[in-house]
């Protein structure tokens, strides 16, 4: 009978623990569910010339110049002195076309021209004739108007022959073509004896005199390519050889796809190599921030700026991470202009990580996730 008490009283204490324990379990399952999982974010650091330096920018090698060259009117070729590979030089004779079609078409107007000259010649003196008539009140005045506008015809006639004339003297001219640059002949489409017609692409032709590369610069580095004080380009065909470039131009708008903002470097051929269009290369950058660059104004990405409700309402902040906690504060700026690609800003200083993205839905405090540097 003691055994039995005992066996049930030692069963109710392991219930009453179980059950405890249980409870405890749901208590620290229930406090992890309401921990906010960390934000992951977008963001950028402020004046990272160490990104800029050490990232690499991939790219294919272009002519500064390529053109399609086509003849402006139609006919049978019967020149081509060029080939695939033939350097040319501006204002060269790159091809021809039978000029005898355009010749005859100009002796033709020469001769209704000539035709046009007589009948002018004879209505003047006509015209003349009967001015005389008319002081000595043989002929009327009426008689005399009716020849000056014969005469007036004649000579409209004439102004149209010499407008048809000088249109087929500059068709004549087109039966020539010419190069526009100098440059290498990269591809032919025509052969001799061939009839090509107005506009028909003959043969391409590239500038290489410089090459030029697109790179993709992140949203987040755009703000630093004013101050690119070096660049350097690199091909992997021509590994030990390192071609000074420069920024020709930068877009306007970033890539949907890759937010990254197009920007065009340009360079001279090296004396130790030839850089040929469609070579593989890499460009890398030296930035270097002027002293009064925060005074001035950076320019972030217009996405990185907000204007909160209530009593801060009409001012503008960024999210300033906090990288230790990986929290976020509110910090203010001040818009001081409308750059190229974004906002020109005071109040940030060189460092700062800031949130770029989905700024309006997150609070102060809380915790995020950098996504990408």
């Amino acid at each position: 009978m003691e055994k039995t008490c005992f066996k049930q009283h030692a069963k109710f204490w392991m219930t009453i623990c179980f059950v405890g324990a249980l409870a405890g379990c749901f208590e620290e399952d229930s406090a992890e569910a309401t921990e906010k999982p960390a934000r992951p974010v977008l963001s950028m650091i402020v004046g990272d010339t160490e990104r800029f330096r050490t990232d690499s920018y991939p790219g294919r090698a272009e002519a500064v110049r390529e053109v399609n060259l086509s003849f402006e009117v139609s006919g049978r070729m019967i020149t081509r002195p060029v080939d695939v590979g033939s350097t040319v030089r501006s204002g060269e004779i790159l091809g021809s076309l039978d000029p005898e079609p355009y010749v005859a078409r100009i002796r033709t107007i020469e001769g209704e021209q000539a035709s046009l000259q007589a009948a002018l010649s004879n209505a003047t003196t006509e015209l003349e004739r009967r001015e005389k008539l008319l002081k000595n009140d043989f002929v009327s005045q009426a008689n005399v108007d009716d020849q000056i506008m014969v005469v007036d015809a004649a000579k409209a006639k004439i102004e149209a022959t010499e407008g048809l004339l000088d249109a087929a003297r500059l068709n004549l001219n087109y039966t020539e073509l010419k190069a526009p640059f100098d440059g290498i002949v990269s591809e032919v489409f025509a052969d001799n004896f061939q009839n090509v017609v107005a506009k028909q692409p003959v043969m391409r032709i590239l500038d290489t005199s410089q090459i030029e590369m697109e790179i993709g610069v992140p949203e987040a580095l755009i703000g630093l390519a004013p101050f690119v004080e070096e660049i350097s380009v690199t091909f992997s065909s021509l590994p030990n050889l390192e071609v000074p470039a420069e920024i020709s131009r930068i877009g306007s708008e970033a890539s949907l796809s890759t937010r990254t903002y197009p920007v065009t470097i340009v360079m001279d051929q090296p004396d130790e190599a030839k850089i040929q269009p469609g070579m593989a290369g890499k460009a890398t950058a030296r930035v270097r921030l002027p002293e009064n660059w925060a005074k001035t104004g950076v320019e972030i990405p217009s996405a990185a700026v907000f204007s909160p409700d209530g009593e801060n309402a009409g001012n503008t902040f960024v999210w300033l991470i906090d990288e230790a906690s990986n929290t976020v504060s509110p910090k203010s700026v001040e818009v001081i202009s409308i750059g190229g690609r974004g906002l020109v800003v005071q109040g940030l200083d060189a460092g700062d990580r800031i949130v770029t993205a989905g700024v309006n839905v997150i609070t102060e405090g809380q915790k995020v996730r950098v996504e990408a540097p």
